[in-house]
């Protein structure tokens, strides 16, 4: 294949791996529909990546702002107006949200729907739907500041804790005492921009591209992670000044300055300019991990300028390579090499079968025979589907504080059976409770691989590959 045609073959992987395929696009139109029903005469309307098109399968969740009735809107253009430069003002929604849990409540019961309602945070209401493990729908309060954005749309005053890291909510809710001061948005105004890029179908999958690297990425980093609507917005900044660029083309610029992007903070908020979307990079203050990530972008442009003009596999192999997450430790100086053993059984023959972490330690060959009935495995072996795994690293006489594990689904039947989501190699592992053992299970045909590595004092002493071969029966 010649260049263009490996930008085609990249594109593609982007469409069928990486987007919310038909079906799934299906079930959140129906859960939008239903809140539409729910909550007749309010105004709501989508924002976040998914309805800017930008979104990586499988989508968790969808972002929904709820523009406060007309009685609040008032107060809230009152608040806004007459707050000095630079103070924050609060807003206590906290009735509004419990009101509007009790009506979400009573209309999902009406259709039928079995939901569980967080109305308990004072910024936004939860909706999380029991038999779509991992799916949620977060309806935000919004009040109109009175702006309008370039594109004529209002600008929106929302609770600040909205624009962080879900994982941050109850820490920054903790540390105001509860009151959570509200900051000006602009939803509508980047949806549009996002829907004006989408004229050229590159911009969306070096979108997603972006955000499953950083996901990788941010496997390589401790305490500091590379946020994925920086990343979008630097990806929107490359199409805006490069109308034409092609996918592969943004990709390579994208990873070729990302010492640039990720320098100082850059990016201005669409709904007040001297807020920088990007401001979180200073809490990197020495700069350590930015060059972390700088590096690990490095690697990934390597593999993106050296991809291999041949078929598709070949092409999907090395983009493969360019997403497995680099050890965010440094290396002792001979890091000593670990001996990592893996025992197999059935899965399907005992209905409850006793975990590793639950059998006392030292225990013989024998004993794991009798209570798994299990057998040995050497490294490279193919096995068929529906095994469980049992890894162990041989650390007699190694000093360390923890072990962490690595493990890498490698080929196309992980992605075909369950897209990205099945191919792993971008998340380090705890070992099972106490134990130093990892267990996984076979399913994706191909030559997968786990890695072990023992930490000492946040150095790694030591570590060791394992290869499983699953059949494709």
């Amino acid at each position: 294949m010649n260049q263009d045609e490996v930008n085609t073959t990249l594109e593609e992987f982007c469409r069928k791996y990486l987007s919310p395929p038909a079906e799934e696009r299906e079930v959140i139109s129906k859960h939008y529909s239903d809140l539409q029903e729910i909550l007749p005469g309010n105004e709501i309307f989508q924002s976040g990546s998914y309805v800017r098109e930008t979104s990586v399968t499988p989508v968790h969740d969808l972002d929904i702002i709820w523009v406060l009735p007309e009685a609040f809107q008032v107060t809230g253009s009152k608040l806004f107006s007459s707050a000095k430069q630079g103070e924050p003002f609060y807003f206590d929604v906290k009735d509004p949200l419990q009101s509007l849990a009790s009506i979400l409540a009573e209309g999902y019961r009406k259709i039928g729907e079995e939901v569980e309602i967080d109305a308990d945070q004072t910024h936004s209401v939860s909706i999380a739907f029991p038999k779509e493990k991992g799916f949620s729908i977060d309806v935000v309060p919004a009040l109109k500041s009175g702006r309008k954005n370039r594109y004529g749309d209002d600008i929106y005053l929302v609770p600040e804790i909205q624009k962080m890291h879900r994982g941050n909510w109850a820490k920054k809710y903790s540390v105001s005492g509860g009151k959570i001061p509200w900051i000006l948005s602009d939803p509508k105004g980047y949806i549009k921009q996002a829907l004006n890029l989408n004229s050229n179908p590159s911009y969306r999958k070096s979108v997603k591209f972006a955000k499953v690297w950083k996901k990788s990425c941010n496997a390589g980093l401790t305490e500091f992670e590379l946020k994925s609507f920086h990343l979008e917005l630097v990806i929107t900044n490359i199409f805006a000044q490069n109308k034409g660029i092609n996918f592969y083309d943004a990709v390579c610029y994208f990873l070729k300055n990302m010492g640039q992007w990720l320098e100082k903070p850059a990016i201005p908020d669409m709904a007040e300019s001297n807020i920088f979307v990007d401001s979180y990079l200073n809490e990197d203050k020495t700069g350590v991990q930015r060059k972390l990530a700088v590096d690990f972008a490095s690697k990934a442009l390597g593999e993106f300028i050296n991809m291999p003009e041949e078929e598709r596999e070949e092409v999907y192999s090395a983009l493969r390579e360019s997403l497995i997450a680099n050890p965010p430790w440094p290396f002792a100086p001979n890091p000593s090499k670990i001996n990592v053993s893996c025992k197999v059984k059935r899965s399907e023959k005992v209905k409850n079968p006793p975990s590793f972490k639950n059998i006392p330690k030292p225990f013989s060959k024998f004993q794991l025979e009798v209570l798994n009935g299990t057998r040995s495995m050497t490294s490279g072996e193919y096995l068929s589907k529906e095994y469980s795994l049992y890894f162990s690293p041989d650390i007699n006489g190694l000093v360390y504080d923890e072990i962490r594990w690595l493990v890498v689904n490698n080929g196309l039947p992980a992605l075909e059976m369950a897209r990205i989501g099945g191919w792993r190699g971008n998340e380090f592992h705890f070992c099972e409770g106490d134990s130093d053992f990892k267990e996984e299970h076979t399913q994706y045909p191909g030559m997968h691989w786990v890695d072990c590595y023992a930490i000492n004092k946040g150095v790694c002493v030591a570590t060791g590959r394992f290869y499983v071969g699953i059949k494709d029966e």
